[in-house]
């Protein structure tokens, strides 16, 4: 690791994740370990990536957009 904590990630794994310089990665912390992977489309299969920025959210904020899209239940009114 670099003094800046970068790492070289070697070919033989690069090649066989099919990573590629600028492709989106995610580490996820297991313990004493850490598990590295390619970033793939969300599980709706949308590249949130790619319309960042895109939805005009009107001056609402995260709370009022998650009302609008969540179900009303019963015991919330």
């Amino acid at each position: 690791m670099s003094s800046k904590g970068q790492i070289t990630i070697p070919k033989h794994v690069r090649d066989a994740l099919g990573i590629e310089p600028g492709d989106p990665l995610e580490f996820e912390v297991r313990g004493r370990e850490c598990v590295m992977r390619k970033r793939n489309k969300s599980a709706s299969g949308i590249d949130w990536d790619s319309v960042y920025g895109v939805v005009d959210l009107a001056g609402r904020n995260t709370d009022e957009i998650m009302r609008e899209l969540r179900p009303i239940r019963a015991w919330d009114e």
